[in-house]
């Protein structure tokens, strides 16, 4: 065994001498070569050298040269020799990269792995570089889910010395969350901690939402979530103890497990507001708590009281207010005592509003926004307002407010930054409903036009009913006041043959004028002019009614009306509203000019009402009323009111109910009162993806004082009832409708069945 050894090491140091003999011998460097470069220039390669002319050869020099050449990435080979006194140094460059290319890549688009790797087109060939490249690719398709994805790097020689490098992926299968448990819960369902989580077991709209992917970053949120939920239902000494991910023994699928300690429940004990703020009445403090002593706790009702206080101490100009919540727990009556610390600061003054990150959109659309002038007394509520606003143009991917010191301790700067988002869409659109067949519709819009905040839209729509062509632009702030200034311009044709035999053509335009009357309440003044024909579409014209034939010989009938639109907006979310209410007061006059004289008023109102606290179940009343008076003369049958369809009276088809001539056509009504009773209820746990169940009951009754000769009475109310499905699915909103009139007349047209589906392209 010694003797093994010794060999091992007297072979070593032979070979260590024979590696540099050709530098054995002592002397001075006179010259250095560099043989072999091609993109490099020799004299960058000297420049690493740890050898220069006039030096000695040097063995431990020469090793030196050789790692930081090698460390340079540069080259693939590297010797270094001696002839006589001169260095020669021999390298072979490593091959540049020509260009970088993905196979197989679906989860991720081509670009999107490019960024992922640092080996770029032009870049050196870097073994150790793409070896790291490899392992951030694996698991960026780890983080997507597809454990078992293969990819593999390939190089492809090309002429000078370069290369293609090729990853070539098979990305196999995603490895779902096939279950997730929970475990340890009592005081609070399954269900109702499982809601509230990012990672969700499979289901079937998991294609669309993908919440059944796992994802390492999402569990540590899950367990941060269901902390959350537990504070906000009272449970203050809660633990996750765990959070583990399994997965299945054929790795196709994950078993999420978290483990919950609950502890006991507590309720808010004694509430207390302390502070040097001395403005208001202590009284007036505590109206703005969401908090009361012996309501269960909630972390979130504690944060949104703090903000309640901020933006009502915050008004009197305190921008560096302090409110700290501080919690008493009390173990053996289990309540939690809460004091709101209130620091106030000093009362500061806005000094300057800067605007920055805005290349398209100017200054102005963005200061308008804002309340506050320079000058003003700091108002916290009032910058929180200007925020929303910024964000609800929807011209900015993000909206930042600072209000540093301007230097003065009286004074504060308002910086506002923005980033910019595309503001202009090219839409197509295609659907079919049991109402219009086929639908079709495209449009150009524009929501930032030339950057001065006014919205252009150009739109073409085309089913089995209508062909509409419609231009409007709008001026959100008219000469700088808060004036909304609009026009439009419209074609429109609406074949009725299913309801009415007839046919209407209608050209017109109209210009509108919108102010804000307070914060909820706005108010828009309309002018129409239209022209409208009216065609009888039956086979046989001596067949038509008296009613239809008096149309037709009346039109083309031009109607200039001027109209008053009042809208009270008090709802939590214009898209999907869960709770508050709207009231909308249309009034409308045509006479001023044209052929046609008639007035108007229609009143809409939509009360929400959420039924439990986390709003899956909403109660929805709709009122509305119409009345309209021909003013000594008839009114046209396109003026009229008519109910019936998914929009007024579900079961019912549309204009299906009210006066109907000899020949059953639909002659409308000159006043009409509908009531709308829904209730939005969840199914599956799928409301955060967008769907919703329904029961509703509708309520209506459509009639005319003064019906012409042929025109039968409407008769009495009409009831409806029935179940739908909403869901505002990926490819645009889906409406299912099941409805069954329990109320109507002989006469009435019925349809138990409607349905939508739109396609945004």
């Amino acid at each position: 065994m010694i003797f093994h050894k010794m060999t091992l090491l007297y072979a070593g140091v032979l070979l260590a001498l024979f590696s540099f003999l050709p530098l054995a011998e002592a002397g001075v460097i006179r010259a250095i070569r560099v043989e072999g470069s091609q993109r490099i220039e020799p004299e960058t390669v000297r420049s690493y050298l740890k050898l220069d002319v006039g030096s000695s050869f040097d063995a431990e020099a020469t090793r030196n040269s050789l790692n930081a050449l090698y460390a340079t990435g540069f080259f693939k080979d590297v010797a270094l020799e001696q002839e006589g006194d001169t260095l020669i140094v021999r390298i072979i460059e490593n091959p540049m990269v020509r260009e970088v290319t993905f196979e197989g890549n679906d989860a991720f688009a081509a670009d999107d792995l490019k960024k992922i790797v640092t080996t770029k087109a032009r870049a050196i060939f870097d073994r150790g570089k793409t070896e790291r490249d490899l392992a951030a690719l694996r698991q960026a398709y780890r983080v997507k889910g597809l454990f078992l994805a293969k990819i593999e790097m390939l190089t492809k020689s090309a002429d000078g010395n370069q290369v293609d490098l090729i990853y070539r992926i098979s990305e196999g299968e995603k490895s779902k969350v096939q279950e997730v448990r929970i475990i340890g819960n009592k005081g609070l369902s399954e269900k109702q901690l499982l809601k509230k989580l990012l990672i969700q077991p499979t289901d079937w709209l998991s294609w669309y939402t993908e919440t059944d992917t796992y994802d390492r970053e999402k569990l540590l949120s899950d367990q941060n979530q269901l902390r959350n939920t537990y504070l906000d239902n009272g449970y203050v000494r809660v633990r996750v103890d765990s959070s583990v991910a399994e997965l299945t023994p054929d790795r196709r699928a994950f078993l999420v497990t978290h483990a919950v300690n609950e502890g006991k429940r507590y309720k808010f004990g004694p509430i207390r507001i302390v502070g040097d703020f001395t403005e208001l009445p202590e009284a007036e403090l505590y109206k703005v708590l969401t908090v009361a002593e012996g309501d269960w706790y909630s972390q979130q009702r504690v944060r949104d009281s703090a903000e309640k206080l901020m933006d009502l101490i915050g008004d009197f100009g305190y921008a560096f207010l302090d409110i700290r919540p501080d919690k008493m727990i009390n173990d053996e009556d289990n309540v939690v005592g809460l004091t709101y610390q209130v620091s106030k600061g000093k009362r500061v003054y806005v000094n300057r509003i800067e605007v920055s990150g805005n290349v398209r959109t100017q200054d102005n659309v963005v200061r308008r926004e804002i309340t506050l002038v320079e000058g003003d007394r700091f108002s916290a509520s009032k910058m929180r307002t200007a925020k929303n606003k910024l964000q609800g143009l929807n011209f900015f991917e993000t909206v930042e407010v600072t209000t540093p010191p301007a230097g003065d301790a009286e004074l504060v700067d308002v910086k506002i930054k923005v980033s910019e988002k595309p503001t202009g869409t090219f839409t197509l659109g295609a659907g079919y409903s049991s109402q219009e067949s086929i639908l079709g519709m495209a449009s150009i819009s524009q929501n930032n036009f030339l950057g001065k905040g006014q919205r252009m839209v150009f739109s073409v729509a085309h089913s089995g009913v209508r062909n509409e062509y419609n231009i409007s632009l709008t001026e959100p702030y008219f000469m700088d006041k808060k004036l909304s200034v609009g026009f439009e311009l419209f074609r429109r044709e609406t074949d009725q043959t299913r309801y009415s035999s007839v046919l209407e053509k209608a050209n017109g335009g109209s210009i509108s004028l919108g102010f804000p009357i307070s914060e909820h309440l706005t108010d828009t003044i309309i002018y129409k002019l239209v022209e409208t024909e009216v065609h009888y579409t039956g086979s046989d014209p001596t067949l038509a009614s008296q009613v239809i034939r008096e149309q037709e010989n009346l039109s083309p009938y031009l109607a200039s009306i001027i109209g008053n639109v009042l809208y009270w907006d008090y709802l939590d979310s214009r898209m999907n509203p869960t709770s508050g209410r709207s009231h909308r007061l249309v009034t409308e006059a045509a006479g001023l000019g044209g052929d046609v004289r008639f007035a108007r008023v229609v009143t809409d109102n939509h009360i929400y009402i959420p039924i439990d606290s986390d709003k899956d179940w909403i109660g929805h009343l709709r009122g509305r009323i119409g009345f309209e008076e021909g003013m000594g003369e008839k009114i046209p049958i396109f003026e009229r009111f008519f109910l019936g369809g998914s929009t007024s009276l579900r079961g019912f088809m549309p204009s299906g109910v009210g006066p109907r001539t000899a020949q059953g056509d639909s002659y409308g009504g000159s006043h009409f009162e509908q009531l709308n009773t829904e209730l939005f209820f969840p199914i599956l746990g799928m409301t955060d993806k967008g769907v919703r169940g329904l029961l509703f009951v509708d309520t209506g009754y459509l009639g005319e004082s003064d019906l012409p000769t042929g025109v039968s009475d409407a008769g009495g109310v009409r009831v409806s009832t029935g179940v739908g499905l909403h869901w505002n699915s990926p490819f645009g909103p889906l409406r299912f409708t099941l409805g069954t009139p329990l109320v109507k007349e002989p006469n009435d047209k019925t349809r138990i069945f409607d349905f939508s589906i739109g396609s945004m392209m």
